[in-house]
């Protein structure tokens, strides 16, 4: 049968459009906890999508500890619910560097140094970014897994200087205990984005999933060392803001 609206503006597979929606129903507890969920028919008829596709949906939800499937009694959202541990995305360079030291660092790619800042840096930027650069990808990782995939760019006079510390290291912290006294601007945006395959598959989330994407700089007298860009699943963040700062 084909897919109702709902679901047909995504390259996304529809087994996983239907389990994040399901997984909304639990979330904002339209599906409470120890509840029976609607029979399979009900659903069927409810998404117009196939029996086999909300199957695999159900069986992704199950696999993520959100339901229980009992042949003869129905499907029931589960009593105790896990919970995914988050970090709050960094809103200053101080809380940069705070998330930075909690985080491990795998490394992905290091490529030759000499390369040059992209062009542009998808952010507004009006510092110098003359001179060549490190580039680095890599997947940083919590106790709970993968957390962000990051594309960096370093100074290369900066990455040669501190490589042993930067090869075990996020790069904010080392950028931080060594120049944080001399940094003229760092300047940071959040884009919501979706996740391309290499970014998926380093952070074993689907292709196509939503990612909060920060795009950050940081520069000494005014030139840009620093840029990166990077990715986190937003099952795995959150955002705080106080809203009366400020008064």
């Amino acid at each position: 049968m084909p897919a109702p609206k709902l679901f047909s503006h995504s390259p996304q597979p529809l087994y996983l459009q239907a389990a994040a929606l399901f997984r909304s129903h639990i979330q904002n507890r339209s599906w409470r906890p120890g509840q029976q969920i609607p029979p399979l028919e009900a659903l069927v008829e409810t998404y117009g999508i196939s029996r086999a596709t909300i199957r695999q949906a159900l069986g992704q939800l199950e696999q993520d500890g959100l339901i229980r499937r009992s042949r003869g009694s129905g499907t029931f959202v589960n009593a105790e619910l896990p919970e995914t541990p988050t970090l709050l995305i960094p809103k200053t360079w101080a809380e940069t560097v705070e998330l930075s030291n909690l985080l491990g660092t795998v490394s992905l790619v290091e490529a030759e140094a000499g390369l040059p800042l992209p062009d542009p840096l998808g952010m507004p930027c009006d510092a110098g970014r003359d001179g060549s650069f490190q580039y680095l990808r890599r997947v940083h990782t919590t106790e709970a897994g993968p957390f962000c995939y990051s594309e960096v760019f370093l100074a290369s006079a900066l990455f040669r200087k501190h490589r042993a510390q930067i090869n075990k290291s996020t790069v904010a912290p080392v950028l931080d205990r060594y120049y944080g006294a001399r940094l003229t601007q760092a300047r940071q945006v959040l884009n919501v984005i979706e996740a391309g395959q290499e970014s998926a598959e380093a952070l074993q989330i689907p292709v196509s999933s939503p990612v909060a994407e920060l795009r950050r700089y940081a520069c000494i007298d005014d030139n840009v060392v620093y840029y990166a860009r990077l990715e986190f699943p937003f099952r795995k963040v959150r955002m705080e803001f106080d809203l009366l700062a400020g008064r």
